[in-house]
Protein backbone atom coordinates (compact mmCIF):
# COMPACT_ATOMS: atom_id res chain seq x y z
CA UNK A 1 0.00 0.00 0.00
CA UNK A 2 0.95 3.52 -0.77
CA UNK A 3 1.72 5.73 2.21
CA UNK A 4 0.11 9.26 1.62
CA UNK A 5 2.91 11.30 2.64
CA UNK A 6 5.19 9.61 -0.02
CA UNK A 7 2.76 11.58 -3.10
CA UNK A 8 3.89 13.95 -4.83
CA UNK A 9 1.96 17.08 -6.77
CA UNK A 10 4.11 18.43 -9.29
CA UNK A 11 3.20 22.58 -10.09
CA UNK A 12 1.37 21.41 -13.70
CA UNK A 13 -0.90 18.85 -11.85
CA UNK A 14 -1.67 21.56 -9.12
CA UNK A 15 -2.22 24.08 -11.93
CA UNK A 16 -4.51 22.28 -13.56
CA UNK A 17 -6.52 21.60 -10.72
CA UNK A 18 -6.22 24.82 -9.46
CA UNK A 19 -8.35 26.01 -12.74
CA UNK A 20 -11.29 23.29 -12.65
CA UNK A 21 -11.05 24.42 -8.28
CA UNK A 22 -11.77 28.09 -9.50
CA UNK A 23 -14.29 27.40 -11.60
CA UNK A 24 -16.03 25.33 -9.32
CA UNK A 25 -15.52 27.97 -6.38
CA UNK A 26 -16.87 31.03 -8.68
CA UNK A 27 -20.18 28.51 -8.65
CA UNK A 28 -20.00 28.05 -4.93
CA UNK A 29 -20.48 32.45 -4.89
CA UNK A 30 -23.29 32.35 -7.33
CA UNK A 31 -25.13 29.80 -5.36
CA UNK A 32 -24.20 31.49 -2.16
CA UNK A 33 -25.93 34.59 -3.64
CA UNK A 34 -29.38 32.36 -4.67
CA UNK A 35 -30.23 31.22 -1.39
CA UNK A 36 -31.15 32.81 1.43
CA UNK A 37 -28.35 34.10 4.02
CA UNK A 38 -28.29 32.53 7.03
CA UNK A 39 -30.21 29.34 6.00
CA UNK A 40 -28.53 26.10 6.70
CA UNK A 41 -27.77 26.04 2.65
CA UNK A 42 -25.87 29.49 2.93
CA UNK A 43 -24.07 28.12 6.14
CA UNK A 44 -23.64 25.06 4.42
CA UNK A 45 -22.04 27.16 1.01
CA UNK A 46 -20.25 28.84 2.97
CA UNK A 47 -18.23 26.35 4.69
CA UNK A 48 -17.40 24.80 1.55
CA UNK A 49 -15.95 28.20 0.42
CA UNK A 50 -14.06 28.58 2.68
CA UNK A 51 -12.45 25.10 2.50
CA UNK A 52 -11.92 26.44 -1.58
CA UNK A 53 -10.09 29.11 -0.31
CA UNK A 54 -7.80 26.82 1.58
CA UNK A 55 -7.12 24.70 -1.06
CA UNK A 56 -6.44 27.20 -3.54
CA UNK A 57 -3.50 28.44 -1.08
CA UNK A 58 -2.39 24.96 -1.00
CA UNK A 59 -2.30 24.58 -4.27
CA UNK A 60 -0.66 28.27 -5.17
CA UNK A 61 1.26 26.79 -2.31
CA UNK A 62 2.83 23.95 -4.54
CA UNK A 63 3.30 25.61 -7.38
CA UNK A 64 5.40 28.55 -6.03
CA UNK A 65 7.18 26.05 -3.91
CA UNK A 66 8.25 23.84 -7.61
CA UNK A 67 9.19 27.87 -8.78
CA UNK A 68 11.27 28.49 -6.08
CA UNK A 69 12.94 24.90 -6.76
CA UNK A 70 14.40 25.86 -10.35
CA UNK A 71 17.89 27.20 -11.23
CA UNK A 72 17.94 30.93 -10.91
CA UNK A 73 16.59 32.83 -13.80
CA UNK A 74 13.62 30.66 -14.18
CA UNK A 75 11.10 32.03 -11.23
CA UNK A 76 8.99 33.61 -13.59
CA UNK A 77 8.20 30.64 -16.01
CA UNK A 78 5.53 28.23 -15.67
Amino acid sequence: MVQRSKRSLSAHEAGQMRKELQAFHHQVRVWCGTVPIGGTAYVALESLNSALILMDRQLQGAIDGERKAWPAGHEGLP
